[in-house]
């Protein structure tokens, strides 16, 4: 445990992320488990595509600070008509 207080910040953060990262797959994966039995030959899904399907869909809800500042900007212009 003391080689954790040795790291460098980065690193520290680094190891927090992919551990999230892990606990995250480890959580599709249970997911994933369960909907199986309900999976048939026309349905299944394997678990690569189930997981890359997910990301995908958190990948394409992040905007950028200048879409996001074009989108209030955007609201606040309809807001004072």
């Amino acid at each position: 445990m003391s080689f954790i207080m040795e790291l460098d910040s980065d690193t520290f953060i680094g190891l927090i992320q992919k551990a999230i990262e892990k606990d995250i797959e480890d959580r599709l994966w249970q997911k994933w488990l369960a909907e199986l039995p309900n999976m048939d030959g026309k349905t299944f899904i394997p678990f690569d595509r189930y997981k890359e399907k997910h990301f995908k869909h958190e990948e394409t809800q992040k905007m950028s600070d200048e879409e996001i500042l074009q989108d209030a900007e955007s609201i606040l212009k309809s807001m004072s008509r």
